[in-house]
């Protein structure tokens, strides 16, 4: 797997008495433990336009690799005591890794539109699907489109940090995220791609998709706080 980035992508729904602790719990201290980490690029938090309780999360690793190794494993199984107050408050929860497989167009934007995709049949054709999305890019606002395809195997190993959360994780394919500079473009997009999500993944057997801001982000290359 290596050679490609690696992604690490979390849903996680918070009570709203729990919001504000969760959120000062990922910006002071829990991203920051991953994002400074061996291997890690960044990340950023996303919150959904229709549901401020409703979160999305998207790391970026140098490689796949790094999402199975030691220093990462670390962390997962030595939870700190913050974590474990706060992850058995979590609501609905998903998590993937894995590796990015297509990339189009540049940059990043300041909303995205998000679709997790679950396949009947075998792996997608990225040179068929690029074809197929590469005119919505640098039209209405979208800047870029990422297709991560999610390893199972590593998503479903076992960690002391899964045992104090519920929910599935990776139960699905493939993550595509598009890119916007706003609202309304990002609606947009979600409309007319999820239009079309059965011709570009003929094997599809489901899907489902939602919008978000970004409200908080960080880069590995500063470095942690002194």
């Amino acid at each position: 797997m290596t050679g490609r980035y690696g992604f690490l992508a979390i849903w996680c729904d918070m009570a709203a008495e729990d919001l504000q602790d969760y959120r000062n719990w990922l910006t002071q201290e829990h991203i920051a433990d991953r994002t400074f980490s061996p291997g890690f690029l960044g990340v950023r938090l996303f919150e959904a336009l229709d549901d401020p309780r409703s979160h999305f999360i998207l790391y970026a690793t140098e490689n796949a690799d790094v999402l199975g190794g030691p220093a990462y494993r670390k962390i997962l199984d030595n939870p700190s005591p913050w974590t474990r107050r706060i992850m058995p408050k979590f609501g609905p929860f998903d998590r993937a890794l894995g590796e990015q497989v297509l990339k189009l167009g540049n940059g990043f934007g300041s909303h995205v539109a998000i679709w997790r995709i679950r396949l009947a049949g075998p792996a997608v054709d990225l040179a068929s699907l690029a074809e197929s999305l590469r005119g919505f890019v640098g039209h209405d606002g979208l800047v870029s489109l990422r297709v991560f395809a999610v390893d199972r195997g590593t998503t479903e190993r076992h960690s002391e940090e899964k045992t104090m959360r519920q929910g599935g994780e990776g139960a699905f394919d493939l993550l595509l995220c598009a890119e916007t500079i706003a609202e309304r473009e990002t609606r947009e997009a979600e409309k007319q791609i999820t239009g079309m999500l059965d011709r570009l993944f003929p094997d599809m057997e489901g899907a489902d998709s939602s919008c978000r801001r970004m409200i908080y982000g960080e880069a590995a290359h500063e470095g942690p706080a002194q």
